[in-house]
């Protein structure tokens, strides 16, 4: 018989053929090795893509839960600022002012011979108490200063005198 193939042994198969596979089977079989080898490589990467994906859905939740954790902190310090401002206008409030200058600091209004009164173009250094019989003179006044150490009780110190 003579082999339709150059080179065929004996029997009239050329080597590496498997007797009775045409050579269109062969290719498709050869080929079906190499399809094994694409498929697995598109399975790695469609594998790799979900992972990718669940990475970035993952990372999304986390920022999600960091936001709403800032979101939690802001809320509070907006609360603690409003109550601060609460606080400061009670502590501002000119009758509590008072009460605690009058309690602690024994403050009051100064008694009338320690308030001098100054004439128009006069400046508190040119103005001086003026002795007369009654006390101090208070004649041709039009604006009132208080004297330096007038509200100051005789027991405590200026910030000066320390």
């Amino acid at each position: 018989m003579i082999s339709p193939h150059p080179g065929a042994g004996a029997g009239g198969v050329a080597p590496g053929l498997v007797p009775g596979l045409s050579p269109a089977a062969l290719f498709r079989a050869s080929g079906s090795r190499r399809g094994v080898g694409v498929g697995v490589f598109l399975l790695v990467i469609v594998t790799a893509g979900a992972l990718a994906h669940v990475g970035v859905r993952l990372k999304g939740l986390e920022v999600a839960y960091d936001l709403g954790r800032e979101r939690r902190t802001a809320t509070e310090l907006e609360e603690q600022r409003r109550r601060l401002q609460i606080e400061i206008g009670m502590l501002k409030d000119p009758r509590r002012v008072i009460a605690l200058a009058r309690a602690k600091l024994n403050m009051g209004p100064p008694p009338p011979e320690a308030i001098w009164r100054l004439g128009s173009g006069q400046s508190i250094r040119d103005a001086g108490p003026r002795a007369t019989s009654s006390g101090f003179s208070l004649a041709g006044a039009t604006s009132t200063a208080i004297g330096p150490r007038a509200t100051r009780p005789a027991n405590r110190p200026m910030k000066g005198d320390r």
